[in-house]
């Protein structure tokens, strides 16, 4: 009978495991270390599930377990940090573990192997319970170094307890299961009756159903049904980052009619609890519906020889693989490999996350998905949602970067009642958490969903912290070798960087694109590692430090060398200096670098004025408060706004005076001279200049009296004493000579060529400007070279020279977009523009006015505008087009009444409307649509100078728009938007002192 037979069958585990699993709850005696006791445990438990999984080949899910369990415990071996927290782990582990094992032991003991098959879904969620445990909470740890920004120190004692919960629940689950099992053993009835119950029935998993809701995928999918309709042996690979919708498009080709009619056998299955091969195949013949009985311990070769006997050909989609390939992709790849061999039959359909594919002999059909575009976003939102993307979801939307899960989440929180200004301001505070439909679900939860990816077995320590520093890089990290070699000194080992990446590359977190080639994460990815970042790390520190130090090593727009350098790096510079300012401490030098990066950003006509701002607060020394100060008041003057300008001069002033900086003081005189000027206030100007000069030449600086007697000739030249102005600028000249300084040299000739064309000798004019042109072409300055190429075209639309002309507004323009100077570079396209009009070239004029008309709307320069709609009323004039003339001039007359106040600038408004009113007049002879002259509108009283006496584009000259606050566009009458260049003065007794100098 049962009873007599049980004391006969083996133990699961035999008998010298039983004598050591009862050792185990006593391993630790009073003198051994905690080190040992776990050491020999772990031997222990480990030679004893081994016995488990042999003894129970046969019977999968205790194999599944054995399997597992073997695992965490050989994960000891491979720890190289945290060692204390994860001894901790294990040895609970395994102990815990010991009740189930035991459990397991006297089940076989009484029932056998049918006794544990009554166990099988118990098991399989132990199972899958451990292998949760081994992949959240042991390998993100297993390749750790000792320095972590990533680890959650504060969590870990709650987790332990939590999983100190589970464990027992498990180990009373199977103690109940043992008692019973010992209870039946003591009635022969049971064992009668065991042997005539059939085992459990297997029901076949069914498809997925077809998605609704399939948008932007169309040639994706059809490429997928051609391979696998076509291909003689269809082995397909659906790669993309984690929801970028690749179950939706492999589960959209398993319905399509074309799949369907090829291949009437289709399986589905899923990976996501599947964390080892044998969990996987026993899913994989649960699917096939393979009988328990039949199921030996070749179940690879088992489920091959069922697809075989198939009479149909099958599909075998196999859904999130890299959930078990990434902790066991040797074995992985073997499978696949068995599954090869049955040839033109079976056709295997695989997704994964990352854009690597199974490393196997055959080659595999790679679909890499990407997020969708503007418009298929825009039409997902809106179709799941059912509501139009307003202004709040229109901003949202490109956050998103077009991933289909992300936009699905957004959509349908907008659907259940949250509106997309809410959930906008969400994002920007929260990130990724804020898109979620409920539970912590993959699929329901964006978080989520990244953080399987980024915590990943795959992905170690130091892929975090990479991924963590690149998230503070809006454009992400340069391969340009200063900044890429720079981003490798902040890691504890330099060498892993390359490697690093490209395994970041594979798990799809970062991706190489642009030219030069730049890495970048998608922006959901970068806003869940900025949750991450622990801003006290040292890397964090290193980084801005790394980036203060280049902006201080290339501080001067004036060197072409330094170009290539700083201006791909602008947004990181900027972002990683704010970063900066909000550190403990504060870098020494972030002052000094966040004053250096304005100058650069002023020159390419960006207002930072608030950024600027952000560092009044910074306990710096009083010197570098100074020169922000003045830094400060020259972006305000370069934008028109005189009383901030001057209210930060004369605290830069001040300062300087406190920190006894006299060449802080002349630079700010100098400053205040430029602010005088464009006042007209003539003898103010002319006071600060002289008060510059004397202090240089107290300093023995020949660059800086030659700068401070440069900008007085330009002073002469608004009184129009134009002979000594000559003087100035020749005597300026003869310093910059005399100290061999070529790049001041070329300012002063394009200074007394601007003094030419204003007594209308061009031919000398000419002459002055090429000596520039030449000059400035030798130091390779390109801002030079462009402004100089369109001062030179100035001289050739004067002389009615029209190809000649447009030839070097050409060139200017590509000088100017080179150095992404918008200002400039709408001034160039308008007056290529001109050209082409003057030309009769009409459509090539309308085409150029419509591209300076978005630059200047983009950079939001009223009086550029008003000048652009001039010049587009008078071409619609000359094709007789007299309504769209009308809208034209109008619309100019409009910003002309509304947005005068905003200049300054009375003189500009009155001949913008004179203008105006010509043309109009011109109309009205031409057409009954006026029936009265439009009069003009008054002005505030003020000061005024006369700008724009031809158009914006002869508006700024080489010098005028963005290096010195005292150059003229003499050809022009025009007085200049503000200087934001200083040089560092050579031979300078103290450090960083700098003087005016001319570019």
């Amino acid at each position: 009978m049962r009873q007599s037979q049980s004391k006969d069958r083996k133990s699961l585990f035999g008998a010298r495991s039983r004598a050591q699993t009862a050792q185990l709850p006593g391993i630790a005696g009073p003198s051994t270390s905690k080190l040992d006791t776990g050491l020999n445990a772990a031997g222990i438990a480990l030679q004893l599930v081994k016995d488990a999984g042999e003894a129970a080949s046969n019977v999968p899910y205790v194999k599944a377990v054995a399997g597992v369990l073997s695992q965490i415990i050989k994960i000891r071996e491979d720890i190289q940090a945290n060692r204390e927290r994860c001894y901790e782990i294990i040895d609970l582990v395994q102990l815990k573990s010991t009740t189930v094992l035991q459990s397991l032991d006297t089940v076989y003991r009484v029932d056998g192997v049918e006794g544990l098959e009554d166990l099988k879904s118990d098991l399989e969620a132990y199972a899958d319970f451990l292998s949760t445990v081994l992949r959240d909470q042991l390998e993100p740890w297993k390749k750790q170094t000792r320095w972590s920004p990533y680890v959650n120190r504060g969590k870990y004692a709650s987790d332990l307890q939590k999983l100190e919960r589970e464990l027992d629940e498990f180990g009373n689950r199977f103690l109940v299961k043992r008692q019973v099992a010992i209870s039946l053993d003591a009635r022969a009835a049971v064992t009668l009756l065991s042997k005539h119950l059939s085992p459990p029935e297997i029901i076949p998993q069914a498809l997925p159903a077809s998605p609704k809701v399939v948008i932007g995928r169309d040639s994706v999918i059809e490429s997928a049904v051609q391979s696998i309709v076509l291909s003689p042996e269809p082995r397909i690979a659906v790669l993309g980052p984690g929801g970028v919708g690749k179950t939706t498009v492999t589960t959209a080709v398993l319905h399509d009619p074309r799949v369907t009619a090829a291949f009437l056998t289709r399986y589905f299955i899923s990976c996501e609890r599947a964390t080892t091969t044998d969990l996987l195949l026993i899913q994989i013949a649960d699917t096939l519906s393979i009988p328990q009985a039949s199921r030996d311990g070749n179940l690879a070769s088992l489920i091959v020889h069922h697809i075989r006997r198939d009479m149909h050909s099958v599909l075998l989609c196999i859904d999130n693989l890299e959930t078990v390939w990434e902790m066991e992709q040797a074995k992985v790849d073997h499978f696949l490999e068995v599954l090869s061999g049955v040839g033109s039959k079976l056709a295997v359909l695989v997704t994964m996350r990352g854009t690597q594919e199974p490393k196997t002999s055959f080659l595999w059909d790679r679909i890499v998905l990407t997020g969708l575009n503007k418009d298929d976003s825009n039409l997902m939102y809106e179709t799941l949602s059912c509501k139009l993307a307003d202004a709040s979801a229109q901003m949202l939307l490109p956050k998103l970067s077009g991933s289909p899960l992300a936009i699905k989440l957004f959509a349908l929180m907008v659907k259940e009642g949250d509106s997309p200004s809410q959930l906008l301001s969400s994002w920007d505070e929260h990130g990724t958490k804020a898109l979620e439909i409920g539970g912590t679900h993959r699929l329901s939860n964006l978080n989520q969903s990244i953080h399987l990816s980024i915590f990943s077995p795959r992905i170690d320590d130091i892929g975090r912290l990479v991924l963590g520093l690149i998230a503070l890089m809006p454009d992400g990290l340069s391969t340009s070798p200063p900044w890429f070699e720079g981003f490798a000194s902040v890691l504890p080992d330099r060498s892993l960087l390359r490697a690093t990446l490209r395994t970041l590359r594979r798990a799809a977190l970062l991706e190489e694109s642009g030219e030069p080639p730049r890495w970048q994460m998608l922006p959901p990815i970068q806003q869940f590692c900025l949750q991450l970042i622990d801003w006290a790390s040292p890397a964090v520190a290193s980084l801005v430090e790394l980036y203060v130090t280049k902006v201080t090593e290339h501080w001067t727009y004036t060197f072409s060398a330094s170009h290539a350098i700083m201006l791909p790096e602008m947004a990181n510079i900027r972002q990683l200096l704010l970063y900066g300012s909000s550190l403990q401490p504060v870098p020494s030098l972030i002052g000094e670098a966040s004053e250096e990066y304005a100058s650069w950003a002023n020159w390419q006509g960006i207002d930072e004025s608030a950024f600027l701002s952000a560092f009044l607060r910074l306990a710096i020394p009083t010197r570098h408060m100074a020169y922000i100060h003045r830094r400060l008041g020259i972006v305000h003057l370069r934008w028109d706004r005189l009383d901030a300008a001057e209210a930060s001069f004369n605290h830069s002033l001040k300062l300087f005076t406190e920190a006894d900086s006299e060449w802080g003081q002349a630079d700010t005189h100098v400053a205040l001279g430029n602010l005088e000027l464009r006042r007209e206030r003539l003898d103010a100007a002319d006071a600060s200049l002289h008060c510059a000069l004397e202090l240089y030449i107290q300093l023995e600086s020949r660059l800086g009296e030659a700068n401070a007697r440069r900008s007085i000739g330009d002073l002469h030249v608004c009184r129009d004493q134009l002979d000594s102005a000559e003087a100035s600028f020749t005597l300026a000249l003869n310093l910059y000579t005399e100290a061999q300084y070529q790049w001041g040299e070329a300012n002063t000739h394009e200074s007394l060529g601007g003094l030419y064309l204003r007594r209308d000798q061009l031919d000398a004019a000419e002459v002055s400007f090429n000596r520039a042109l030449r000059l400035f072409t030798e130091v390779q300055h390109l801002w030079g070279e462009a402004t100089t190429h369109k001062a030179i075209g100035n001289i050739y639309l004067r002389r009615n020279q029209l190809r000649a002309a447009n030839e070097s507004f050409n060139i200017a323009l590509k000088r100017f977009t080179e150095i992404q100077n918008r200002r400039e570079t709408a001034a160039c396209t308008f007056l290529i523009g001109q050209t082409s009009l003057r030309s009769h070239d009409l459509d090539a004029a309308a085409g150029a006015f419509a591209q300076a008309l978005t630059l200047w709307e983009d950079i939001g320069d009223y009086l550029c505008i008003v000048q652009t709609h001039q010049a587009i009323g008078d071409l619609y004039f000359r094709r007789n087009q007299l309504d769209n003339a009308e809208v034209s001039l109008n619309f100019a007359l409009d910003i002309l009444t509304t947005k005068v106040t905003s200049f300054a600038d009375e003189a500009v408004a009155r001949d913008s409307i004179r203008k105006v009113h010509l043309l109009r007049g011109q109309l009205k002879d031409r057409s009954q649509v006026f029936q009265n002259d439009l009069k003009e509108q008054p002005f505030p009283s003020g000061v005024g100078h006369a700008i724009f006496n031809m158009h914006p584009g002869m508006r700024c000259s080489n010098s005028s728009m963005s290096d010195n606050p005292t150059r003229f566009s003499y050809y022009t009458n025009s007085i200049p938007l503000p200087h934001d260049h200083y040089q560092r003065a050579p031979n300078s007794p103290h450090t960083n002192r700098r003087t005016w100098l001319p570019r």
